[in-house]
């Protein structure tokens, strides 16, 4: 049983959870089935560790249910079961614990059985619950609407036309409105996901719809402004189109990392998240003052928990590289050491190892602890695009170090036909990565040849508008020049 879905999600489950699936689990009205709640008992006693031995069907199955003799079909019976309440559980504490959702359930069911007036009671309590949240993002104007929608049938039911008195007012509006506003939310968040994607892969989509709902923003719609997650994506997707703009950029890092800007967890860090692309193609352009905004935007959501991109995930992989390499690029040293003992863990653990062995590199690297350094790197694979890129340049760097520039060239070879080929990289990598090759590949040839000007190279890699690594392609051709006036 031990690899089965069951005990996957029951792992997972906290002991709060465990409880309340057990109360769950025994009440008629969800399960009937004896069996079941034998069988979830038991495995509440070993959870969370669930042991392979404690959990083996046959021996569960004797525990539970001896002396009959063991049947596997009962068995499969009996996990499907349990499985099916515990994601019943799941679904049903997740819907009651979301303000409004179980009142608005509720009220539409009254209005079902004909109880206007009791529906119109729960109507007015949670709108009284909804205007206490201090958020006011997509999920507030969902619930908005989908009262004002009850309230309307209420309203069709009861609404007669005497006299001029009973002409429909605004209020009629409230369910549009609200509409608008959830449609605005969801749809920018929406278009600024899309446009941060051609940040980091290969991607080009066609917003259509986008530049209508900017113009309504900037004219009639600006009224909508006022909520503060819409203008933080409206300026955001302004941002992207319009990256040169950093007056607006840093009037929006400035907001997104204040306690006192209330917008949800989730727009947060993605918002964090667009400024830190752009801040890092712009720190590739030679603009390395944005090297240190990065990283304070980093800190900031690390302080806060908001390091995965989903709720209760785990530590973003590139976030967890781009931290470890900002840093050391501004020369927090032990700070990355303890950065990466104390957060590698919370990584996925398929790809935790990896990404320790990779931040592990960079910082023996620095510390120029370059046997170190090349023990680490040899140990990573390339898992994903931005360890594909990472990782070779890395093990470049190492080698051109040590002085293996066979080895190197080697790799450079490679790294060039990666470049070439991979169809998934997007402008950006293509253009710093490319750079990256050629400036080496020159480095390399002026190793050994007089016909280099090192002068023009060095001069071409700090006007060169994007190369990964350019600071450190600058030491070694200034070393090179150095060592030639001699």
């Amino acid at each position: 049983m031990k690899k089965t879905y069951l005990i996957e999600l029951l792992s997972r489950f906290s002991s709060r959870q465990m409880r309340e699936l057990s109360d769950f689990v025994r009440s008629p009205f969800f399960n009937k089935n004896e069996s079941v709640e034998k069988l979830f008992e038991y495995l509440r006693v070993n959870h969370p560790e669930f042991r392979a031995a404690k959990i083996e069907k046959e021996f569960v199955y004797k525990k539970l249910f001896s002396p009959s003799v063991y049947t596997d079909s009962f068995m499969r019976m009996v996990i499907f079961k349990l499985t099916e309440l515990s994601e019943k559980y799941l679904a049903y504490s997740d819907m009651t614990s979301r303000i409004a959702d179980e009142s608005i359930y509720l009220a539409g069911s009254l209005l079902e059985l004909g109880l206007d007036k009791n529906a119109q009671r729960v109507i007015n309590h949670t709108e009284k619950e909804l205007k206490q949240l201090k958020i006011k993002a997509g999920k507030y104007f969902l619930k908005k609407f989908e009262l004002e929608t009850l309230k309307d049938i209420i309203y069709s039911r009861t609404y007669k036309a005497t006299t001029v008195k009973d002409k429909p007012d605004e209020s009629l509006l409230e369910e549009s409105k609200n509409l608008t506003g959830f449609f605005l939310v969801k749809i920018l968040q929406r278009y600024r996901y899309l446009l941060n994607k051609g940040h980091t892969v290969n991607s080009q989509f066609e917003l259509d719809f986008l530049p209508h709902v900017m113009k309504f923003l900037q004219n009639e719609g600006k009224h909508y402004l006022k909520n503060t997650t819409i203008s933080l994506l409206y300026r955001q997707i302004s941002l992207q189109l319009d990256p040169s703009d950093e007056k607006l950029l840093y009037e929006i890092k400035n907001e997104l990392c204040s306690d006192a800007t209330l917008i949800e967890d989730e727009d947060r860090r993605d918002g964090a998240t667009v400024l830190v692309n752009i801040c890092i193609e712009k720190s590739y352009k030679g603009k390395e003052e944005f090297h240190a905004l990065v990283l304070e935007i980093d800190e900031y959501l690390i302080e806060r928990n908001l390091y995965n991109r989903v709720k209760g995930g785990y530590f973003d992989s590139e976030m967890f590289m781009n931290i470890a390499t900002l840093a050391l690029l501004l020369n927090r040293v032990e700070w990355t050491k303890e950065f990466i003992d104390n957060n590698y863990r919370k990584l996925a653990p398929e790809i935790m190892e990896n990404i320790r062995n990779f931040t592990y590199a960079r910082l023996y690297f620095k510390t120029r602890e370059l046997d170190k350094a090349l023990q680490y790197i040899s140990k990573v694979t390339y898992t994903d695009l931005h360890m594909k890129i990472n990782a070779r340049i890395t093990s470049i760097t190492i080698h051109y170090e040590l002085g293996n520039i066979e080895e190197v060239l080697m790799q450079i070879e490679n790294f060039r036909k990666y470049v070439q080929n991979d169809k998934l990289l997007s402008a950006g990598h293509r253009k710093i990565s490319s750079n990256f090759v050629r400036f080496i590949s020159s480095i390399c040839k002026a190793r050994y040849s007089t016909r280099v000007n090192l002068a023009e190279l060095k001069r071409s890699i700090e006007d060169c508008e994007m190369v990964n690594n350019r600071q450190w392609l600058i030491n070694k051709v200034t070393e090179l020049m150095q060592r030639k006036q001699f």
